[in-house]
Order: C-alpha cells, then structure tokens, then sequence
C-alpha cells in the first residue's frame, strides 16, 4: 500500500511539466505568428511611407534628350553667325548712328561742306566780365584734349563739351557756319579768317565763355 501511495504522487510533476511546456509552446508559436503578421505590415507601411514623397517629387529628364536640347541650341547659334555676312565678305565697315538734326539754313543758297580739326588757342573770353580766362577754369580738366572736328559729310564733334550732345550736322552758306547739335541746341560761331571754302579762325560761344579756335594741325 505504501508503495502504490508513493507511485502516485511521482506523476504529479511530470504532468505539470508538460502542462507548462505547451503553454510555453503555445506562446512562442503565437508570437511568431504575430511578429510575421504585425510586424511585416510594419516594416511595409514604414517603407511605403518613406519612399512614396521620393517617388513623387523626383523626375529624371533622360542623358540622351538633355544632351539632343544641347546640340540643337548650339546648331542654331551656329547657324545664325554662319549666316550673317561678315565686314571682309561686304567690304562695308560698321557704321555710326545717323545724326538726325534739323539745321537752320538760309533759302536759296547752295549750302558747301568742308573736313578740317580745330583746336582752342587759349584764348577764352568771359563775356559777363570781359576778363580772359583759361580753358581749365571754363570747362575743368578735360579742355586740354577739346577738338572741333567738321566732316564733309556735313556732321561735326565737339569734344571740348562732355555728354552724348556733342556731336551734330551743320552747312556752310555764304561763309556761315550753321551747327546744331543733336539736343537740337545751335552752335554760335564767328568765323575770323577763310582759306576759300574752309575757315581758319573763328570763335564759339559756350554760354558766357567765348572760346578762340585755330585751325589743328
């Protein structure tokens, strides 16, 4: 009897063990199949999530297109210099603006033109005080490099005054000289002395200053 008593008792353990090891079983195989479920939606909805904005924002334009747009630009270009005629294939050089201006001229006189360079002599008048003065203390540094230039083709420069204004058309009628400068403002001159049809001497009147010109070299 005692023998039976203790044999019953022995299996008591055992069947508790195994009663733990399913419940431990049983377990891990729920958390594998929660971790393959749940955690690979995860990971999905993670991957999804970043790459998605990526995959919208980007675009790529082909190496192969770019580089086609870039030959074509550089043809174009190339063709347009090739096509406009160069000075050595027209013999004409660039030319200046045309001096449109309106110059005062005496009816029926045949007006003449001549080509010759002026300079200041020196000699500046201040015709508010009658005192001289000299040409720096007229038109400040830059006098020293003034000329008056008269071109045949009936335009003059003047450039003992600074500014785009100095340059204009004139004619000569009767040995007057009628200048106008481009800002349609009209030279005053006194010619002195004539070599035939082309002065030698004359005087201009800035404002208060007279100025004496000769003839350049």
């Amino acid at each position: 009897m005692a023998g039976k008593h203790l044999q019953k008792q022995s299996n008591k353990p055992l069947v508790i063990l195994i009663i733990v090891a399913i419940i431990v079983i049983a377990a891990i195989v729920a958390g594998v199949i929660f971790f393959m479920n749940g955690g690979m939606s995860m990971f999905k909805g993670e991957e999804q999530q970043t790459t998605a904005p990526a995959a919208a924002t980007t675009s790529v334009i082909p190496e192969s297109t770019a580089a086609q747009q870039e030959q074509s630009e550089t043809k174009a270009e190339d063709e347009k210099e090739q096509s406009a005629p160069t000075e050595a294939e027209t013999g004409v050089a660039p030319q200046e603006s045309k001096i449109d201006v309106v110059v005062p001229m005496d009816d029926g006189v045949e007006p003449t033109y001549f080509n010759a360079s002026f300079i200041p002599n020196g000699k500046v008048e201040d015709t508010t005080s009658g005192q001289s003065v000299t040409l720096r203390e007229a038109f400040g540094q830059s006098a020293s490099d003034g000329v008056l230039t008269f071109n045949s083709d009936g335009t003059f420069r003047d450039t003992l005054i600074s500014g785009e204004h100095n340059q204009g058309a004139y004619v000569v009628q009767n040995h007057i000289i009628h200048a106008t400068y481009t800002n349609d403002k009209n030279m005053i001159i006194d010619v002195v002395e004539w070599d035939g049809d082309t002065p030698v001497r004359f005087t201009v009147l800035y404002g208060d200053f007279l100025v004496y010109f000769g003839k350049g070299d």
